[in-house]
C-alpha cells in the first residue's frame, strides 16, 4: 500500500491535501523514514505494524507521490519523498514548539550567551537546537560566532566565547575545557547506486583502500580521517580534497570515488537529484561526537549553564533526536 500511487502531481490541489492529512500520518511517515523499516517505526511510535502501512498508504494516496522505494534491507525513500520530509519534520517540530508554549510559562531567565559554532555544527546541527532555546528563553540573546576548531578552543579559554558548540570528539586542549557529548554520529561509507562494494556482506576498510577516495577538509575532517586509517596502518587513495560537502556527495553520486562521513552529514541525494548510498565498514572507526564546550577554570554565567543544560536535557528526552543525524536506510 505504501507504493500504491507511483507518481505525478498531488490528485487533491493543495487545498484539498489541507483538509485530507493527517497529524498521525505525517508522525508515521516520518518514523519511517527514519528508521527504513515499518515494523522499527511501529515501535518507535507505540501503534502496530499494519496502522502504520495504513497510514503511510494513506499519506502517499493523499499526496499523489511515491514516497518510498522497497529494497531487500527494508524503506528507502525517493527523491520527493525526501524532499516531502523536510517538511514534515518542520510540521512536527512546530506542533511540539506549540505544546510547550501552552504547557510551560516563558522564563524570566534574561542575558547574552555568546556561542561559537563550526562550520560542520552550524550548517548540520544548531538551527533546531537553537530555535527551540529562543522559544522557551526569549529574553536570551544568543550571539553566534562561527570560526574553526582551533580558535573557538583559544577564544572559550581567553573568555571570547562563553560556550562552543562543536565537534568535541576533534578536541585538542582536553585538560583546560570541559565538554559535554550530545549526539555521537557514526561514520559511513558513501558510494553510488550499483557499486560493486554493495554486492559485499562485509566491507573492510582494506576494500575502500582499493577505490578513488574523496576527502573532505573542513572541521579537522582530513586529521580525523588520518588517525583511524593510520590505526588499520592503510592509506586511503585519495583523488581529491574539497572543503564543500556537495562536492563530496556530487562526486559520489557520479561515480568518481567513494568516501567515509559521518551520519549527520548524510543524505541519499546530491544536488543534481542522484542516489548515494551508505553501508558499515567492517573497522574499529570512532564516532563523530557534537557537543557543548567551556573553560573549565571558570564558572558559567546563568545563560550560559542555562543553555548547556537545555541542549543535554534535549536530546536526552528525545525532543530532539540524535536519529536525525543517521541514515535512512539502516541494517
Amino acid at each position: 500500500m505504501i507504493n500504491k500511487v507511483q507518481g505525478g502531481k498531488n490528485p487533491l490541489g493543495s487545498d484539498r491535501f489541507l483538509t485530507a492529512v493527517t497529524f498521525r500520518q505525517i508522525r508515521y511517515f516520518v518514523a519511517v523514514a527514519e528508521t527504513g523499516k515499518i515494523s522499527t517505526a511501529a515501535a518507535m511510535v507505540g501503534i502496530s505494524a499494519s496502522a502504520v502501512t495504513e497510514a503511510v498508504g494513506e499519506l502517499a494516496a493523499v499526496s499523489g507521490i511515491k514516497l518510498f522505494e522497497r529494497h531487500p534491507r527494508g524503506l528507502a525513500l525517493t527523491y520527493e519523498g525526501h524532499r516531502f520530509l523536510a517538511h514534515c519534520r518542520n510540521i512536527l517540530s512546530a506542533v511540539e514548539s506549540a505544546g510547550y508554549a501552552l504547557t510551560r510559562p516563558n522564563n524570566d531567565l534574561a542575558g547574552t550567551i555568546t556561542l561559537a559554532v563550526s562550520i560542520t555544527v552550524g550548517g548540520y546541527f544548531l538551527a533546531p537546537l537553537l530555535s527551540r532555546f529562543r522559544q522557551r528563553f526569549p529574553n536570551v540573546d544568543v550571539v553566534i560566532r562561527e570560526a574553526k576548531r582551533v580558535d573557538i578552543e583559544a577564544g572559550l579559554l581567553k573568555g571570547e566565547f562563553d560556550l562552543g558548540l562543536l565537534l568535541v570528539s576533534n578536541l585538542a586542549d582536553r585538560v583546560n575545557l570541559a565538554s559535554h557529548t550530545l549526539v555521537r554520529s557514526m561514520r559511513r561509507l558513501w558510494l553510488p547506486p550499483k557499486h560493486p562494494l554493495l554486492k559485499e556482506d562485509i566491507i573492510t576498510l582494506a576494500d575502500v583502500a582499493r577505490e578513488p577516495y574523496v576527502q573532505l577538509l573542513i572541521d579537522d575532517a582530513e586529521a580525523s580521517t588520518n588517525s583511524y586509517w593510520q590505526a588499520h596502518k592503510l592509506r586511503p587513495n585519495i583523488v581529491m580534497r574539497t572543503e564543500s560537502v556537495e562536492a563530496v556527495r556530487s562526486l559520489i553520486a557520479f561515480r568518481n570515488g567513494v568516501t567515509i562521513l559521518s551520519d549527520m552529514m548524510y543524505r541519499p541525494w546530491s544536488l543534481e537529484g542522484d542516489r548515494i548510498e551508505v553501508r558499515e565498514v567492517a573497522a574499529n572507526i570512532p564516532t563523530l561526537n557534537t557537543g557543548v564546550a567551556w573553560a573549565g577554570d571558570r564558572p558559567l554565567s546563568v545563560p550560559a549553564h542555562t543553555f548547556s543544560e537545555f541542549c543535554r536535557i534535549e536530546y536526552e528526552s528525545g525532543r530532539l533526536d540524535g536519529r536525525r543525524h543517521m541514515p535512512i536506510e539502516r541494517e
